[in-house]
């Protein structure tokens, strides 16, 4: 399976195979149906979030892409960093689920557990232009950007100060997924422009012992 890969921050990008795309679109209509709340375990500010279950987390081919994508540029070289374990040994998905944003819902700095955790965003419903201009930057100061509705990293700069670094996700990021160690702090800032779902999976990979 070729992967189409771009490197962003401490995040590695992966676009998904149509055929992954369109099954992962219903898994997330089944488990809204279902009606898992995952609230009590995640820190979102959403009401509506979701366990994916266990038929889905053993999906072969879902998984071996995962494992592909583990084991390229970016994600290899966080997980060639790790010595706590004596022998090499495979990774897993452990916890996946999906996020029903509404409008003015976010998701507060935050980590995962794990080794890698990953974010697939499955449907965004705004113009990424409009959000900027529900809350223009007036702002002389350099470097500086509307921060509406993005998803965003918290990395420390070479000076020792915390940089907060957006990544502009409109449209056209629908089948895109972003693979990071999961002790990276992120975030997600609300939209205001669309009173449609913003759909996101996410899902946490561990060493398998």
């Amino acid at each position: 399976m070729a992967l189409n890969i771009a490197m962003n921050h401490q995040a590695t990008q992966f676009e998904l195979p149509p055929e992954l795309f369109t099954w992962l679109k219903e898994v997330c209509k089944k488990a809204k149906a279902k009606g898992d709340v995952a609230n009590s375990a995640l820190v979102g500010h959403i009401k509506e979030e979701y366990h994916i279950n266990q038929v889905t987390l053993n999906n072969k081919n879902f998984i071996s892409f995962l494992s592909q994508c583990a084991m390229s540029e970016g994600p290899k070289e966080h997980l060639a960093n790790i010595t706590s374990l004596s022998e090499d040994r495979p990774l897993c998905l452990h916890e996946l689920w999906v996020n029903y944003m509404k409008k003015h819902e976010f998701n507060p700095p935050h980590n995962h557990a794990g080794v890698m955790s990953f974010i697939v965003f499955v449907k965004i419903p705004y113009d990424l232009k409009e959000e900027e201009k529900h809350f223009p930057m007036n702002t002389k100061r350099k470097n500086i950007s509307s921060h509406t509705s993005k998803l965003a990293f918290l990395n420390m700069r070479v000076n020792g100060s915390l940089g907060v670094e957006t990544i502009k996700v409109d449209k056209s990021y629908e089948g895109t997924m972003f693979m990071f160690p999961s002790a990276q702090m992120h975030e997600v800032f609300p939209f205001y422009t669309s009173d449609d779902y913003r759909i996101t999976v996410s899902g946490n990979l561990r060493f398998k012992v």
